[in-house]
């Protein structure tokens, strides 16, 4: 009997030490440090040949880890469904600023629709439908474009995700593509503090835009 409450010990040690946590957040969480905290005291139990205490430790210490890591799953897709929902919502406010009811019409109701949904579905915990609705918002808008084109771009203040010459150049206003964010920069050098530090511009520069494919462009876009 002794032996065989050894086997099961050590058998629930070892699957214990086989556990990955990705998540940094799962380091903070009260069950996770609890789990560990009867981990090593199973692990001194066994040493000790305490092998039913052992495994009564073990498996209250397996328990918590899987709730601590279904509580890390649930904070991961938290994050990940209000990133997308973030970049939903400054589509659905770019939309607005830039008549997409009038060149997008029943796309543009079904995009509104979608985006109302993700945040419905974010504010119900429901964060992984949050994201399939935040995602459909993108697909539908990904060929809007503005009929205008500015001539100049004011650097904003983001805080969730700042302005950059790769952010900049992502925007469907300006190329609609990040890998062009050497053309700003190359237009924009003496702009910035430190022309050989493209990742050091401040709120407020007035970047130029220069013209690419030929469209024509004028005026200046600050987002307001």
């Amino acid at each position: 009997m002794k032996t065989t409450w050894k086997i099961i010990a050590l058998a629930v040690l070892l699957a214990l030490g086989t556990l990955v946590f990705a998540q940094h957040s799962l380091y903070d969480n009260p069950n996770y440090k609890r789990a560990q905290d009867l981990r090593r005291q199973a692990d001194i139990a066994f040493q000790r040949g305490d092998y039913l205490k052992a495994q009564e430790l073990s498996q209250e210490s397996e328990k918590l880890s899987v709730v601590a890591l279904q509580e890390s799953e649930t904070q991961r897709l938290m994050w990940i469904a209000n990133a997308w929902k973030n970049r939903a919502s400054e589509r659905i406010g770019f939309g607005e600023k830039n008549d997409a009811a009038g060149q997008l019409g029943a796309v543009w109701v079904e995009a509104k629709a979608s985006m109302a949904l993700a945040v419905a579905e974010y504010d119900a915990k429901r964060y992984a439908e949050s994201t399939t609705a935040s995602k459909k918002v993108l697909d539908l808008m990904k060929d809007f474009t503005p009929s205008k084109f500015p001539a100049t771009y004011v650097v904003r203040l983001i805080p969730e995700a700042r302005d950059c010459f790769w952010r900049i150049a992502e925007y469907p206003f300006i190329y609609g593509d990040p890998w062009k964010w050497k053309i700003l920069y190359e237009a924009n050098k003496d702009k910035i503090p430190d022309p050989n530090n493209p990742d050091l511009i401040e709120v407020g520069n007035v970047l130029t835009i220069p013209s690419i494919a030929g469209e024509i462009r004028s005026g200046t876009w600050s987002g307001k």
